[in-house]
């Protein structure tokens, strides 16, 4: 049934090219559903998102299936090569060579074949008005949401000063002409649309505090969604807020020290207690997007960034303890001793919104007021449940200045994020604020790398196939740094 849905939507999506076969039916291709259990069926979407290009940025990962020095070497610099060494004199290549981009097509396929479908039509669904409203609220998240999740990859992050005329993107509603070319927002513009349409869902009052499973958008989810909005517009004391109502309707964070399974090893049989982040049973997430940490060789500065004793590095499933750690795939695949990332049961949550998000968002806000034991306590409400009971000690009462407040938040978030977008999504915010922006750097096969805060690199081009049907509408918003 799900096949046939879609096959019914195609002519709504985005991309797509023409709508004439379906003239006949209804103008400008608009779907056949007519009854809220046919629309609730479009949000049985099973969300497997993986981005590891942005990863590649943040400088967590390398994901690679041959030895780096020889990619490195080779004249022609390939995508990757491009994404690995931080070459960002080679944007322009980079651009060239992105042919298509997986998140750019999913992220509005989303918005075009589930979110705006519903809005369109819910109010003249034929079904009880608490299910029209629900429907309509869950959607109304859903494009808000996934278009803040494309600004973030594909424009400057957010600032006040320059906001209003710094380029974004095409912000889809469910009224949109497919016959006419998407046109770009601003920056300023899209967030309006993003908090406008995060309003009018909680206003709606329809969405359950718990959801039948956690791919669907529940209360928190759009509560959480809006405070990352929120903070990303550098309006702290609304995000910390907005936070707070989050974890008024779900505080809890999941404790890695326990969820556990254990592991043997492939030589020697040794066994290893690992970390199981079982799938859909998490209780800190709000909305899961399905994802197999596997085979992502983590950088030495990103395995050294995690605080000492965080059961995501230390119970994590690697190469190393599936080979008893006499030995690593790191030199064998890539010709760097890099730990893999060897996770074949879990669901780590890389694209959605989790309780810990809204903790990290306190946090920060109660450090730019100097309240250090506020701060310190919400980033303690994450730690104690991720970080071994033998060396675990409480930061509130103990940091009491800006300089080691503001580190433990970037070590806490680090830990939290790193197998996900958000640290991507956070060090891109960060580098519009003084106290927070830094320089990355990492070694790799004896030379330091360096990606400044400025970088253009922190903006990924649109792909090719979207530009070729738009380019006077859709021009590369890193061109215009």
């Amino acid at each position: 049934m799900k096949k046939v849905i879609y096959s019914l939507l195609f002519a709504v999506a985005l991309l797509a090219g023409s709508c004439s076969d379906f003239t006949d039916v209804k103008p400008k291709g608009k779907n056949l559903l007519s009854t809220t259990n046919e629309l609730e069926m479009l949000l049985n979407n099973e969300f497997y998102m993986r981005v590891n290009d942005m990863r590649h940025i943040s400088g967590d990962i390398i994901y690679a299936f041959e030895n780096v020095a020889s990619m490195i070497s080779k004249p022609n610099k390939t995508l990757s090569v491009i994404l690995i060494t931080w070459d960002a004199a080679n944007q322009d290549k980079m651009a060239e060579l992105t042919s298509s981009d997986s998140d750019y097509a999913g992220w509005y396929g989303v918005i075009g074949k589930i979110a705006n479908p519903i809005i369109a039509l819910a109010d003249q669904a034929e079904g009880p008005e608490t299910s029209k409203k629900q429907l309509k609220a869950e959607a109304l998240v859903l494009r808000a949401y996934f278009h803040y999740l494309l600004v973030n990859k594909f424009a400057k992050a957010y600032n006040p000063a320059t906001a209003e005329t710094d380029p974004g993107i095409p912000y889809m509603k469910e009224d949109w002409d497919i016959s006419i070319p998407s046109e770009k927002r601003t920056v300023k513009e899209v967030y309006e649309n993003i908090i406008a349409d995060l309003d009018a869902a909680i206003e709606l009052n329809a969405l359950p505090v718990q959801a039948a499973n956690r791919m669907r958008i529940n209360k928190p989810a759009a509560y959480a969604a809006k405070a990352l909005a929120l903070m990303s517009m550098q309006q702290f004391d609304e995000a910390a807020a907005t936070a707070q109502q989050a974890l008024a309707l779900n505080n809890k964070v999941s404790n890695y020290n326990q969820m556990l399974i254990t592991t043997t090893g492939y030589i020697l049989g040794g066994t290893y207690p690992t970390l199981l982040r079982e799938t859909l049973k998490c209780e800190e997430d709000y909305f899961f997007t399905y994802y197999l940490e596997f085979f992502d060789a983590i950088t030495t500065e990103a395995w050294n960034a995690f605080e000492p004793g965080h059961a995501s590095r230390d119970k994590m499933a690697t190469d190393r303890m599936m080979y008893d750690n006499l030995m690593g795939m790191g030199m064998s695949y890539i010709g760097i001793d890099y730990t893999f990332t060897y996770d074949l049961n879990s669901g780590w949550n890389f694209v959605g919104m989790k309780s810990t998000h809204m903790y990290l968002i306190i946090a920060e806000n109660e450090i730019r007021k100097g309240n250090y034991n506020a701060a310190m306590e919400a980033l303690d409400a994450i730690r104690v449940n991720r970080i071994d009971p033998a060396v675990y000690a409480p930061l509130k009462g103990v940091v009491n200045n800006k300089a080691d407040a503001l580190f433990r938040l970037k070590q806490t978030s680090h830990g939290e994020n790193i197998y996900s977008i958000y640290n991507f999504i956070n060090r891109k915010r960060w580098n519009q604020l003084d106290d927070y922006k830094q320089k990355l750097t990492k070694t790799m096969l004896g030379k330091v790398y360096e990606l400044e805060p400025d970088s253009p690199l922190w903006i990924f081009p649109f792909p090719q196939n979207a530009v070729s049907n738009n380019p006077n509408l859709l021009p590369q918003n890193y061109t215009q740094l």
